[in-house]
C-alpha cells in the first residue's frame, strides 16, 4: 500500500478520504500492525485502482505496483501541488478531459505528456506527473488489454462486467451473465457457439478485434429480438 501512494504522490488522509478507511487503520495497514478486515482491505484496493494504480502480481519475480497510462477519455485535475495549472488559469478542483496522449517512448523528458480539455482552456501537453486521474475514460477493447494485459480468454469463457480499475475474473456460467441493461461482457471472438448464445440472451457487439468481442445488453434475458435480421 505505501508504494501504491507513493506512486500517487498521496497522504495517509488523502487515501483515507478516498477509501473511506480512517487513518490509523491504514497506518496499522503499512506498518502490519493489523493485517486488516477483508472489506477494508478491498475498499483501499478499490479506491487506489480508481486513480490509477496497477498492482502487479507475483510470477516468479516480486510483487510491486505501477500507474497506468492516461487514456482518452480519462477525466483528470491537476494535482494540488503543480504550479502549472496557474499557466492557464484552471481552478484546484476543475476536471477536464484527456483528448491526446503522447505515443510511447515520449519525444522528450522523464515519462509521457497528455493534451487536456478543460472548460475554460486547451491545456496542451504537459507532463502526465501533473495530473490526476479523477474518473477512467469509457471501455474499450485496447483500454481493457492494456489495463489487465489480457489479451485473449479460452473458448467458452467471458469477462462479466469488465472494468479498468478492478482485476478481470473469467466465467463460463451463463447464469453469471450480468442482467442490467447496457452492461458489458467480453467474448472470445473464435467462439461462434457463446456469441450466438449471447445474443440470443440480449448481447448485441460493441467492439471487436481479431481475438475479442465486446458486447453490452440491449435486451433483458429471455426477451424475443423482433427486429431486423442480419
Amino acid at each position: 500500500m505505501r508504494a501504491a501512494r507513493a506512486a500517487l504522490n498521496w497522504s495517509l488522509d488523502r487515501l483515507a478520504e478516498a477509501s473511506g478507511v480512517h487513518r490509523n487503520t491504514l497506518s496499522n495497514f503499512e506498518t502490519r500492525k493489523y493485517d486488516g478486515d477483508p472489506e477494508k482491505v478491498a475498499a483501499v484496493a478499490r479506491a487506489l485502482r480508481a486513480a490509477g494504480v496497477i498492482f502487479i502480481k507475483e510470477n516468479g519475480e516480486a510483487a510491486g505496483v505501477r500507474l497506468r497510462r492516461f487514456r482518452q477519455g480519462d477525466r483528470v485535475r491537476f494535482r494540488p501541488e503543480t504550479r502549472v495549472r496557474f499557466d492557464y488559469g484552471i481552478g484546484a478542483d476543475e476536471v477536464g478531459t484527456v483528448i491526446a496522449v503522447e505515443p510511447h517512448p515520449p519525444a522528450t523528458g522523464p515519462t509521457y505528456r497528455v493534451q487536456v480539455q478543460f472548460e475554460r482552456a486547451l491545456v496542451p501537453f504537459e507532463f502526465r506527473f501533473e495530473y490526476e486521474l479523477v474518473q477512467a475514460g469509457p471501455l474499450s477493447l485496447e483500454s481493457f488489454i492494456e489495463s489487465s494485459g489480457m489479451a485473449m480468454i479460452p473458448l467458452s469463457h467471458f469477462v462479466p462486467n469488465p472494468s479498468l480499475d478492478s482485476e478481470p475474473h473469467l466465467e463460463t456460467d451463463l447464469s453469471k451473465l450480468p442482467q442490467e441493461l447496457r452492461s458489458q461482457i467480453i467474448i472470445p471472438s473464435a467462439d461462434d457457439k457463446l456469441r450466438n448464445t449471447v445474443e440470443e440472451r440480449g448481447f448485441i457487439t460493441s467492439e471487436a478485434n481479431p481475438s475479442l468481442i465486446l458486447m453490452w445488453r440491449q435486451f433483458p434475458d429471455g426477451v424475443l429480438y423482433t427486429g431486423p435480421l442480419g
